[in-house]
């Protein structure tokens, strides 16, 4: 049976309002269902959460030009962080970017909740 409307929109505002942390890294192995947070972290940031309908959920953080990294970009983690710890969310591997002091770089990671 599918979930009707009112839950989906439930579960969609709470995964949106239960992510606070983007950390962006170097690690490049594959992500499991299992990962329990970032590999090699580079930066974290703090990011833009939006619902832009019943199911869909865009994350976007942006590293600014002011930060330039040695080693290139691989990984996105996305988490809940409070007092207590946090709890992970999902991780994502990307093709390997080499961030530089010429550009800035906006991540965007888009949620579908079926």
């Amino acid at each position: 049976m599918a979930v009707n409307d009112y839950l989906k929109r439930l579960l969609v505002e709470t995964i949106s309002n239960n992510i606070n942390e983007v950390i962006i890294g170097y690690d490049a192995t594959p992500p499991t269902s299992a990962d329990g947070s970032a590999g090699r972290p580079a930066i974290t940031l703090t990011p833009t959460v939006r619902i832009l309908d019943n199911s869909t959920i865009l994350i976007e953080a942006v590293i600014p030009t002011t930060e330039v990294f040695e080693d290139t970009l691989k990984e996105v983690y996305i988490q809940f962080k409070d007092s207590n710890g946090f709890t992970p969310i999902s991780r994502h591997v990307f093709r390997p970017v080499t961030k530089t002091s010429d550009v800035e770089m906006k991540i965007q990671i888009l949620y579908e909740v079926n």
